[in-house]
């Protein structure tokens, strides 16, 4: 599980850029679901989590981060690694 101060950072990333609403930002949130989310606000979301968090995501993980409760769990994995 992450801490509420990591889960505030993603939280920002997703809005910023999706430019939605905190109150907008649920688990369900999904790739597929908002016109905003498109393959290159992925990578954009991707990259942003990597500098945040100084990860390096796999590319198994940023293709099956489709939903933002899916992004939290993995980056909750790549937390509990480092």
């Amino acid at each position: 599980m992450m801490d509420e101060a990591r889960l505030a950072t993603l939280r920002t990333i997703f809005r910023e850029e999706l430019n939605i609403s905190d109150q907008d930002l649920v688990d369900s949130t999904a790739y597929n679901g908002l016109e905003a989310w498109d393959s290159l606000t992925h990578l954009k979301i991707v990259a942003r989590i990597e500098e945040a968090f100084t990860v390096e995501m796999e590319v198994d993980d940023i293709i099956a981060m489709e939903n933002f409760g899916k992004a939290k769990e993995i980056v909750s994995r790549y937390l509990a690694k480092g």
